[in-house]
């Protein structure tokens, strides 16, 4: 009972009922219900009684009408009224019936209902004590089961126990046994393996004889072989010494072919101007008269050129090495004046190592210095001396490509005059269309050279000039196309990106092209000139260089650390703004200049 109170308490917190409190709700609501239809039905009754009586009562009047017209109407009206009280008495009685009749059901039924209510109540509670007994003993039964298992493992262990303690027995008899006749046996195998390692030991003498004799005859077979291979390199070292004295002995025959053209051009030029001179009345300089800076004296000229570059090395090595002893601490000196210079780590190693092997712990001089100095820029430089050689397929197409301000523009001027002098048919592509002054330039030096010039419009799109510009190429039968490009930062990805895609149209229309893709680098840019190396190196193809304005800087020792590293083959170098100031890159001369060995000979 007292949880059925806790159940209806918890339910009433939250608005609910339990199943009993509304069993006990609709059973009050029924018995209300039938007292209502009681009461109604007490009404009709008596409604219909008064009725009936009301009828009988005219019926009798009605026949009897004769009989009482000597009762006077007084009498009358008192009997009516009185027959009226008798019949509203009988009605209020049968109300009062039909309403205490309507009670008793009500009450009947809301005893019935809670006698219902308490049966469910205590049959719930009686299912629950059932519920509560059961678990109680399916528990004791688990416990007991339980308890039995335990009990049985129990005893199967110890039977366990003591199986594995006779099986330990006969297991140690059984080990001991094995182990005697483990030990016999290994006894037995230590004796064969000794009579085994006593035949490998011979076996291995045997083979390691067999192998003296066997490197003998192979190392006899590798010399022999070795002789041979150094046979035929030499004889190929002589074959390609012979080859390359043959290109330096053609090189230099074009260069004394060019000289003496030169040579011859320059008398005919001082003959006009002398005659020029004689007229006018004025003085002319001496027959044959000529000067360090002459255009004949190529030596001179870059000597002259890279005079800012060879005096700032040669005062610091004459103030350093004057009868100095070459050690570590000189080593170490000659090695941060060359890398200032811009020669660049691997030179300046190569130099001070060459030194050191003849000339350490000795007094050395600076003109020794600078001869060393001159032979290793020579060993770097030579064999990347390379003039511009055209092939056999026309057009040759040749790509200039720099940062704004190197001088590709009048260096491709340059050398279009010369190829027009050699009787070549030129055509010249302006492809800088962001620049109009580039424009202009290259009309000039067109102009110069007797040569066409291709342009468009200031922005338009430089691969499609170059496609039209191969397409005339073609159809009018030139024999070069050298084609200008925009000058563009390395850093700046979009402009090489558009140096990228000319060179995709250009082999697009002849998959060898270019036959030359030329970088012209400035050489007062310095150490800088590595970068764009790299750069153009990735984007552009580049098959060769061509240094400019070595005349102005200090700086000219950066194509050596620029061929160290990148090993790209030098056409020309320029040094000065005048046609014959851009020559064909010469080895010897250049390391002789830049080393100050030249001014030291004609000291």
């Amino acid at each position: 009972m007292a949880e059925e109170k806790k159940k209806k308490g918890f339910l009433s917190r939250f608005g609910l009922k339990s199943k009993d409190e509304k069993r006990a709700e609709e059973a009050a609501q029924k018995a209300a219900e039938q007292k209502r239809v009681d009461e109604q039905m007490a009404a009709r009754m008596a409604a219909i009684n008064a009725a009936a009586l009301k009828s009988a009562r005219e019926m009798d009047a009605q026949k009897s009408s004769d009989d009482i017209t000597e009762i006077s109407a007084e009498e009358q009206a008192r009997q009516e009224a009185e027959d009226k009280r008798q019949a509203e008495i009988q009605a209020a009685k049968d109300v009062a019936r039909a309403k205490q009749l309507a009670e008793e059901r009500a009450n009947q039924a809301a005893l019935d209902a809670e006698r219902e209510a308490k049966a469910k109540a205590a049959k719930l509670k009686a299912e629950e004590e059932a519920k509560a007994l059961a678990a109680k003993q399916a528990q004791e039964a688990q416990e007991r089961a339980e308890a039995q298992r335990l009990e049985k493992e129990r005893l199967a262990a110890e039977e366990a126990a003591q199986k594995a303690k006779e099986d330990a027995a006969i297991k140690a008899a059984k080990d001991a046994q094995e182990a005697a006749a483990l030990k016999a046996q290994a006894e037995v195998a230590a004796k064969a393996r000794e009579e085994i390692e006593a035949q490998r030991r011979a076996e291995i003498i045997r083979q390691e004889e067999a192998a003296k004799l066997a490197a003998i005859a192979e190392a006899k077979r590798l010399k022999d072989a070795q002789d041979k291979a150094d046979e035929a390199a030499r004889l190929q070292r002589m074959a390609d010494e012979a080859k390359e004295a043959e290109r330096r002995a053609r090189i230099a025959e074009e260069r004394a072919t060019r000289e003496a053209n030169e040579r011859e051009a320059l008398a005919k030029i001082k003959a006009e101007r002398e005659a020029k001179l004689e007229a006018e009345g004025k003085l002319a300089p001496k027959q044959g008269q000529t000067t360090d800076d002459s255009p004949s004296n190529f030596l001179a000229r870059i000597s002259k050129g890279l005079s800012k570059s060879t005096s700032r090395m040669s005062e610091s090595m004459a103030a350093s090495f004057t009868k100095r002893t070459l050690d570590d601490a000189a080593i170490e000196d000659l090695e941060d004046i060359l890398i200032a210079s811009d020669l660049g780590t691997g030179p300046a190693l190569k130099v001070t190592s060459r030194l050191a092997q003849d000339k350490f712990d000795k007094q050395i001089t600076d003109l020794e210095i600078k001869i060393a100095l001159a032979d290793v820029i020579s060993e770097i430089l030579t064999p990347l001396e390379k003039p511009i050689v055209l092939g056999a397929v026309k057009p040759q197409i040749l790509l200039f490509v720099g940062v704004n301000g190197s001088g590709k523009t009048t260096t491709l001027g340059k050398i279009a005059k010369r190829f027009t002098d050699d009787g070549k048919k030129v055509l010249i592509a302006a492809g800088d269309t962001f620049r109009a002054a580039a424009f202009e330039q290259l009309s000039v030096w067109g102009e110069r050279a007797n040569a066409p010039v291709m342009s468009g419009k200031i922005g338009a799109d430089a691969a499609g000039l170059v496609y039209d510009a191969i397409e005339r190429a073609r159809d009018e039968n030139f024999d070069i196309l050298m084609i200008d490009t925009a000058g563009r930062l390395q850093n700046r990805t979009e402009l090489m990106d558009e140096l990228a895609k000319v060179l995709r149209v250009i082999k697009k229309q002849d998959e060898t092209a270019p036959h030359h893709s030329i970088l012209v680098l400035d050489a007062t840019v310095g150490q800088n000139a590595l970068m764009q190396t790299e750069a153009f190196a990735k984007t552009a193809e580049v098959s060769g260089l061509i240094m400019t304005k070595l005349d102005g800087t200090a700086k000219g020792g950066v194509l050596v650390a620029l061929s160290d590293k990148y090993n790209l083959p030098i056409h020309c170098i320029g040094i000065g703004e005048q046609v014959e100031d851009l020559e064909n890159f010469s080895a010897p001369v250049f390391a002789a200049a830049l080393s100050g060995v030249a001014d030291e000979m004609r000291d």
